[in-house]
């Protein structure tokens, strides 16, 4: 069969020459008839020529997409569910410090914890957490991401051990530490393990399910507290105990999840690849597992091309070009959620509550516990249909309206019943718009780096938002409670922070959603406006589909 060279019309009004050449060598590559080799698609490229960068499923709706995925969903589901222990231990460290068991243990005979020993603690892990983002990355990339995982488990059972044997501040300060680190690698790793073996339209929902397993871990300690604290107010050692048959359960999922296939691909274990890929999805009707490693290989060798061109190889390529971009792009949304104000009604909720007038601190974690996994349930499921950008930009938006009537009910009385109503309605709708925004941070952190350089830019960028974290955990309490005692009117102060870092996120997050990797690499090195990402059509797309008009015809 003749094929004539065809021409594609892209953007920006020129017109590129693709060439398919249909001699028997170049025809394998256009319709996958063998795996191909890192060399095969480096000497197509060379030449000029096109290779196929995007699954033939990539094109297949959201809800069309779940009902084929449903087993390599669910596989991603139980990974995600790692975080729930993140969620449990994050939420047990602010709450136990108030058991009466606790305070006796580690208190020095007052009625409550000394303030320097809890910033010690809190500080600490805060610190192992940034860490823990920074370093694992290295083994994540040069080990695979199941190595990555058993590093974090090993990690977090220290912690755990840590916390079962402390008898005084010091060895709990450790267990902070390396609670934290545990913590931080989890963050840092997991989104970035869900994105790779997700379909392309559902990245959004199963990496959204590790924030959702967070928040659901979150409510079980407070409610697993509460239980204790009713049942014997100075047992503080079964909510540590507990997290021991979590782990259990973490290991075992850890052991059974299969290792990514785009790490597979980037290693040149081609065929490690394919059997995970035909192992999870090879039932489905179709679906050709060598097809979607040539795309992996594809995609993978394209970058290498050029990353090698432009000179952006090496330990600092993640600063360089149109990666440092990228890099701030994983970040932005995580470090947008520290400047709407979520230090002050998320850590400061309590307070916040109490000066309406509640006084159950159990209450106030049921109250938002429930807020989140409402915000959860609602990102999740329109992440990937109505897209990351208009599901990041317009609920911070919300939440910085939010902190300013927040701000606003501060100059009044708001012990009033009614602004006290208002104050834990804002602080509510704040936690609920900045709980599934934040979460949509995590898809920005996997999908907007290259393959190559994808764990170092999520742990990066993980980083660089809880450096922003650590830096506003110190100042929120000097601002409601020190020297400038602003109280409820802190919400004007992040109302205008909230605002610039909200209208930079407007101009330079771009919309990632049920674009395969290559695609999202061909609009950033043409510089494509970020604003602009959702209707350009790629090349990317454009061989695909002259691609799979091919293949038609010969079936024909």
């Amino acid at each position: 069969m003749a094929n004539p060279d065809y021409a594609h019309t892209v953007p920006h009004g020129d017109i590129v020459p693709v060439s398919l050449d249909m001699n028997e060598k170049d025809n394998e590559l256009a319709h996958h008839d063998h795996m191909q080799t890192a060399e095969e698609i480096r000497r197509t490229l060379s030449k000029g020529g096109q290779v196929q960068m995007r699954s033939k499923f990539d094109d297949l709706g959201v809800w069309a997409s779940v009902k084929r995925y449903k087993f390599i969903s669910l596989v991603a589901m139980a990974a995600a569910f790692s975080a729930s222990l993140e969620g449990y231990q994050i939420n047990l460290n602010g709450g136990v410090i108030s058991n009466k068991g606790f305070v006796r243990q580690f208190g020095t005979g007052k009625s409550a914890i000394e303030g320097k020993y809890v910033s010690a603690w809190g500080g600490i892990q805060s610190a192992g957490q940034t860490l823990g983002q920074i370093f694992l990355q290295y083994a994540t990339e040069a080990l695979g991401r199941k190595v990555a995982m058993y590093i974090i488990w090993v990690f977090l059972v220290a912690s755990v051990l840590a916390e079962t044997l402390a008898k005084n501040w010091q060895v709990w300060l450790i267990a902070k530490l390396l609670s934290g680190i545990g913590v931080g690698m989890l963050q840092a790793t997991l989104p970035v393990y869900l994105s790779e073996i997700a379909p392309t339209q559902l990245r959004g929902f199963l990496i959204n399910a590790y924030t959702f397993w967070f928040c659901l871990g979150q409510l079980i300690a407070g409610v697993a507290l509460n239980r204790l604290n009713a049942k014997n107010p100075y047992d503080y050692k079964d909510a540590i105990l507990t997290q021991w048959g979590m782990l259990g359960v973490m290991i075992i999922i850890f052991v059974l999840l299969p290792e990514s296939p785009w790490w597979l691909a980037s290693k040149g274990k081609l065929d490690h690849a394919q059997k995970v890929l035909t192992r999870f999805n090879g039932h489905l009707e179709g679906y050709s597992a060598q097809d979607e490693v040539n795309v992996m290989v594809a995609t993978i060798e394209a970058e290498k091309v050029t990353a090698e061109k432009n000179g952006h190889v090496g330990p600092w390529a993640v600063l360089q070009g149109t990666n440092l971009f990228r890099l701030i792009i994983a970040a932005w949304p995580k470090i947008i959620q520290q400047f709407v104000g979520l230090s002050v009604f998320n850590t400061y909720a309590v307070y916040f509550f109490q000066l309406a007038g509640n006084k159950d601190p159990f209450l106030v974690s049921v109250i938002l516990g429930c807020v989140q996994l409402l915000a959860m349930l609602i990102t999740a499921s329109l992440t990937d249909s109505l897209g990351r950008r208009p599901m990041t930009i317009y609920p911070y938006a919300v939440t910085t309206g939010s902190v300013l009537a927040l701000g606003i009910i501060g100059c009044f009385d708001y012990s009033s019943k009614s602004l006290g109503s208002l104050l834990i309605f804002f602080a509510c709708l704040a936690t609920f718009t900045t709980t599934g925004a934040s979460a949509i941070g995590y898809c920005y952190s996997a999908e907007a780096p290259t393959q190559r350089l994808r764990a170092q830019t999520a742990g990066w960028g993980l980083a660089s938002s809880n450096c922003v974290a650590i830096l506003f955990s110190f100042c929120t309490p000097l601002m409601l409670n020190g020297d400038a005692k602003w109280g409820v009117k802190t919400g004007f102060f992040f109302a205008g922070t909230g605002t610039l870092a909200t209208a930079v996120g407007w101009f330079i997050l771009p919309e990632l959603a049920r674009r395969s990797p290559a695609e999202i690499d061909e609009m950033f090195e043409k510089k494509v406006n970020p604003r602009k990402f959702k209707s350009y059509v790629t090349e990317v797309q454009m061989v695909a589909e002259e691609n799979k008009r091919i293949q038609q015809d010969i079936v024909q």
